[in-house]
Parts: structure tokens; sequence; C-alpha cells
């Protein structure tokens, strides 16, 4: 009776050891390209749209690699972005900043907490500032 009573108390422990946090959506959702579409304060109410000089995405890969594209085309990471991340539950910790700007000083490193991850949107939020994203096309 024990043995069996210990059995049944491991194997609980060890199955939630392995559940995942998928409070905002199934982690593999975020394995995708991403669109930046609008982002705001989350004091604000508007979202500011920006018209950029190109199609920008960014893809967030199963083993913590950031991919950045423009116009679909391979390029190297933007001033002051992350080349990996690091996701646990809904926090993502951006890791490896390149500074591939001259003159340029980085921000601090702040992580986004995932605020809604789905098939058609991911929202991030950074510190006082909420971004959307759409899958890339």
């Amino acid at each position: 009776m024990k043995n069996r009573l210990l059995s049944t108390a491991l194997l609980l422990i060890v199955t939630a050891a392995c559940q995942t946090d998928d409070s905002v959506g199934p982690a593999g959702l975020l394995y995708k390209r991403w669109h930046v579409l609008q982002t705001r304060g989350v004091n604000d109410t508007v979202w500011a749209v920006y018209d950029t000089d190109a199609y920008y995405d960014t893809e967030y890969r199963p083993d913590g690699t950031l991919i950045y594209r423009r116009n679909g085309v391979l390029t190297s990471a933007p001033c002051c972005s992350a080349s990996r991340y690091e996701r646990k539950g809904v926090v993502i910790q951006y890791r490896d900043f390149l500074s591939s700007c001259p003159s340029v000083k980085c921000g601090a490193n702040s992580p986004a907490t995932i605020t809604v991850l789905s098939n058609n949107l991911l929202e991030l939020q950074i510190g006082d500032w909420l971004t959307q994203y759409t899958p890339a096309q």
C-alpha cells in the first residue's frame, strides 16, 4: 500500500512538472514570423500604426533564435536588437543584443510579457508599452 501511494505521488509530481504554461495559448504558436501591426501605451486607448520604408518581420524559432527579415529577405538584426530569446511561461527574456550601430547606446533589456497569443495575433507588453503583431505574409 505504501509503495502504491508513493508511486502515485511521484507520478503526480512528474506530470505536474512537465506541464507548460498555456494560459495565453499553446507555446508552439509563438514559433513563426511576426510583423508589427500597432503599438500603444498600456494606459492609452488609441493604437499607433507606423508606416515604414519596407515590410519587416521577426521570426521566433523553437531553439531560441530570432531571425529578422526586410521584404522577406534575411537581414542583419537592427540596432540594439536581440539575436536570441528565452521563454518561461508568458515571459520572454531577450538575449545576445547586437550593438551594430556606431555611436548608439542601447537601453535596458526589459522582459516581454505575452498578453495574447493566437494563430492571428501576438501581443507583447514591454514596460509600459503594448505591441501587437500579426503573422508575416
